[in-house]
C-alpha cells in the first residue's frame, strides 16, 4: 500500500489523486492510503499539487508498542558508511506525543548495533518536508511515518516529498504579478488541471482567463499535447507571454490570445477547459448583504454569457474545471450552468482571505 500525505485542502487534494490515479482509498485525517499505485512514485509527486509526501506501508501494529514499532523502523534502515539521520512522523492526535520516544528507541537500537546515527525533530510530532529535505532524509537514513488508522496502526517509509523551492519559485519568483487583479497559486492551478483526469499527452487544453498566465504555465510544465490563452485585458496577455517566457525558457510557449471569452475562436475542439473567470472588484470587508447579491447576479449573467461560447469550443463529454468566487461562503455562480452537468464541488479559501473560491468540476453536455 501507498500513503499520500495531504496538503491545506485535504479533501481536494484527495480528489486530484483519485483523479490521477483512479484510487480513492481510505483517509485517515491528513493521510490518504490506497492500494498500490501503477506509476513511479518520484514522477506522481512531480504530477501532483496537493501531495505534501508519498510512501510505502510496511507494517502494521494492532495496538500500539513502542519496541515493537521500534524494531519496525530498525529494520528499514540499512548501514551505510557514513553517520545516519532518521527522522520520526506521527499522523494521528492519540499518538502524537508518542514521535520522540519512538525516535529515541530507534536510536538506542541503532547505536546497539554500531550505527552512528541521527535523530531529526521538530516542535510538531510530523516533520515538515522543509525538514526532511534540508537534512536528507530520504539520502541518509528515512522518514518513518505511524498512521492512525481504522483498528490498527501503519507504519511505513516516506519515499518522496514535494518540491517545495520550485512551487516557491513558481509562485513569488515569475517576472508578472499583479497581485490587485487577483492570482491563482500555482498549486491549485495543478490541482485544478488534474481534476480534469485527462492524459495531458493527448489534449488540447484552454485557459480563457488566463490572467497572467499561471494555467497555461502549469499545463505546458505537466506535457499538455497543446495549451492555449486568452484574456480580454492586453496587460494580462503581455504578463502571461512574459511568465511563460521564463517559466519554458526551452520550449515553445503556449499560444497567448487578446480575446473577451465571448467572442474567441479556436480552430480546434478543445478537450478540457481550466480556468478561473472574472473575480469581481476587490472586496474590502464589511460589505452589506445587498450589494454581495447585486455583485452575485451581475457576475453570474457573465458568467454564463462567456460560458455559452466556450461550450460550442468544446468536444462532447469534455471537461470544464472552473474557479468561481464565494463572498462570505456565498457561490457567486446562482444559477446552473447550462449545457454543463457539474460533476464535484469544492471549497478553497486561505486564513485571511476575503474572497474564497468555489472549485467546479463539470462535463459538457
Amino acid at each position: 500500500m501507498n500513503f499520500f500525505i495531504l496538503g491545506s485542502h485535504p479533501e481536494l487534494s484527495a480528489a486530484e489523486i483519485k483523479a490521477v490515479t483512479g484510487k480513492s482509498g481510505t483517509r485517515y485525517g491528513e493521510v490518504l492510503v490506497v492500494d498500490d499505485v501503477d506509476t513511479s512514485l518520484p514522477n506522481l509527486q512531480n504530477r501532483l499539487a496537493g501531495t505534501i509526501k508519498i510512501g510505502s506501508i510496511v507494517g502494521s501494529l494492532k495496538t500500539w508498542n513502542k519496541d515493537e514499532a521500534a524494531d519496525l523502523v530498525r529494520s528499514m534502515i540499512t548501514e551505510r558508511d557514513g553517520k545516519v539521520h532518521f527522522g520520526i512522523s506521527i499522523y494521528g492526535q492519540n499518538l502524537s506525543r508518542n514521535a520522540e520516544p519512538l525516535g529515541l528507541e530507534v536510536k538506542k537500537k541503532l547505536k546497539e548495533d554500531g550505527i552512528s546515527c541521527r535523530l531529526v525533530t521538530s516542535k510538531e510530532a510530523t516533520l515538515s518536508s522543509v525538514v526532511v529535505q534540508k537534512n536528507h532524509l530520504l539520502q541518509s537514513g528515512g522518514e518513518f511515518v505511524v498512521i492512525q488508522g481504522h483498528g490498527e496502526i501503519l507504519i511505513g517509509q516516506t519515499e518522496t516529498i514535494q518540491d517545495f523551492e520550485a512551487w516557491s519559485e513558481r509562485d513569488f519568483g515569475r517576472p508578472a504579478r499583479d497581485a490587485k487583479s487577483g492570482m491563482l497559486p500555482p498549486k491549485l492551478a495543478r490541482m485544478m488541471i488534474n481534476l480534469s483526469g485527462v492524459d495531458p499527452a493527448k489534449a488540447l487544453l484552454l485557459d480563457p482567463f488566463c490572467g497572467s498566465g499561471t494555467i497555461p504555465m502549469e499545463a505546458s510544465l505537466m506535457g499538455f499535447h497543446e495549451v492555449v490563452g486568452a484574456d480580454i485585458s492586453e496587460k494580462a496577455v503581455k504578463d502571461s507571454a512574459k511568465n511563460l517566457r521564463w517559466a519554458l525558457p526551452d520550449t515553445a510557449v503556449p499560444q497567448i490570445m487578446l480575446s473577451p471569452a465571448e467572442d474567441l475562436k479556436l480552430d480546434g475542439h478543445v478537450d478540457v477547459v481550466v480556468t478561473e473567470p472574472y473575480l469581481g472588484p476587490p472586496q474590502r470587508g464589511g460589505e452589506e448583504k445587498m450589494q454581495i447579491d447585486n455583485l452575485r447576479t451581475e457576475l453570474t449573467s457573465l458568467y454564463i454569457k462567456s460560458f455559452a461560447n466556450i461550450h460550442r469550443l468544446m468536444k462532447p463529454k469534455a471537461k470544464l474545471v472552473v474557479a468561481f468566487p464565494l463572498f462570505n461562503k456565498l457561490s457567486a455562480m446562482t444559477k446552473p450552468l447550462p449545457g454543463f452537468h457539474l460533476e464535484e464541488r469544492f471549497v478553497y479559501e486561505r486564513e485571511g482571505q476575503r474572497v474564497g473560491r468555489e472549485i467546479l468540476v463539470y462535463t459538457r453536455e
